[in-house]
């Protein structure tokens, strides 16, 4: 009976084919072709550079998140010292008025305390002076002879003597301790003033560090998160926190995906071909640089298993390749040479086996074949056919 049924399958098949091929279905013939045939494990990812220089939040002294005020237009060229990235500055502004207003009160004191040291300096030196001058009087009252003075005038003026020697002492150790005092007053206030317009720069130089320049020439690349969201003006980010890049487009390379079933045959430098798929005519080549140590879940709205993988590109295209980029690899684990192939499209899957339709001169013939490992949409063959064979392939219809 199952000998009948697959007489009969293979008989319908036959009627079919030839109905398809001149009504619903139209056919191209290729041949058997022999020659390299490559296993590979196909992967997708995305462009990024193996050198960037990253721009984010600068870092300021007692601010721990900032507010995008600013952003360069993502794949802008830029030259070095243009502007590409701005924080709100409000809060600093604010400080700086406040610590510019301390900075101008205590620049006034400065000057009022050294008005009025100079002018108690100058009056302890004046009563110095003074006393100096009733000191002398006070010798000359003293010296003169005996025999013209009363013994009580003697000693009244011995004693105004001694009483103007410790006026003398006194206002002498009064300027020196003004001097002292004067001194240590003013070097006071001056710190202050020193502290504070340390604070104005400070300020200042924060400011200007919220307005970041471009270090280099080269474009501006916004950074994705964990979501595949990008920040923009008016996003909150945190100190440290890396928000745009500028990568050097001749050393791209591909952050890649692989499939957990497929893992256990990539190894490092094994080769690889790169298709863009912005792009998916130009075959770039490659080769597996790293691979990561874990498995990890693809992301929060994918929850396959995949192994992470960095693709080296030989020969990068600076006018095209961009980081983010999407881009599908085929690495190459395992080749062989002379192989027999024909394309996966040309194989019937039957109940009882394989088969291809074979053109000969008087038509075609559905012929039982063996095949072998599929890749790259092309398929080995082991039996049932040789090299230049021509295989008629049914597609659908227009």
């Amino acid at each position: 009976m199952k000998m009948i049924k697959n007489c009969l399958l293979l008989m319908v098949i036959v009627i079919l084919g030839g109905i398809s091929c001149s009504n619903s279905r139209v056919s191209r013939v290729v041949k058997v072709v022999k020659g390299p045939f490559y296993i590979k494990v196909h992967s997708v990812g995305q462009l990024k550079s193996a050198a960037s220089t990253y721009i984010g939040c600068p870092p300021v002294r007692r601010m721990w998140n900032y507010t995008i005020s600013f952003m360069a237009p993502e794949g802008k060229k830029v030259k070095p010292g243009t502007m590409i990235l701005g924080f709100d500055t409000k809060e600093l502004q604010e400080k700086m008025v406040l610590k510019s207003s301390e900075l101008e009160t205590a620049k006034k004191e400065l000057e009022k305390i050294r008005l009025v040291e100079q002018e108690q300096k100058e009056n302890f030196l004046l009563e110095l002076e003074e006393a100096r001058v009733k000191k002398e009087t006070a010798i000359q009252m003293a010296v003169r002879p005996s025999q013209y003075v009363a013994l009580i005038d003697v000693k009244k003026a011995r004693m105004e003597l001694e009483l103007a020697t410790l006026k003398e002492v006194l206002s002498q150790s009064r300027v020196e301790n003004q001097i002292i005092g004067m001194k240590t007053r003013i070097q006071t206030q001056e710190s202050k003033v020193k502290r504070l317009q340390k604070e104005v720069s400070e300020v200042a130089a924060s400011i200007a560090r919220l307005s970041v320049k471009a270090p280099k020439e080269g474009i501006i690349v916004y950074i994705s998160n964990w979501r595949g969201e990008k920040k923009a003006v008016r996003d909150r980010c945190w100190v440290g926190e890396n928000i745009m890049e500028m990568p050097e487009l001749d050393r791209m390379q591909v952050k890649a995906v692989i499939p957990e079933p497929e893992a256990g045959k990539v190894t490092v430098s094994q080769p690889v071909e790169i298709r863009l798929d912005s792009n998916p005519d130009r075959v770039f080549k490659g080769k597996v640089k790293e691979l990561g140590r874990i498995f990890r879940t693809k992301s929060h709205d994918q929850p396959s298993i995949v192994f992470d993988a960095v693709i080296s590109i030989d020969d990068p295209d600076p006018e095209l390749m961009l980081p983010g980029m999407a881009a599908g690899v085929d690495i190459i684990v395992s080749s062989k040479e002379n192989v027999l192939q024909v394309p996966e499209a040309a194989i019937i899957y039957l109940e009882d086996g394989l088969f291809v339709w074979k053109k000969g001169f008087l038509g075609k013939k559905m012929v039982a074949v063996t095949t072998g490992p599929r890749s790259g949409g092309m398929v080995e063959i082991l039996e049932g056919l040789i090299e230049n064979d021509r295989i008629v392939i049914l597609t659908a219809g227009e």
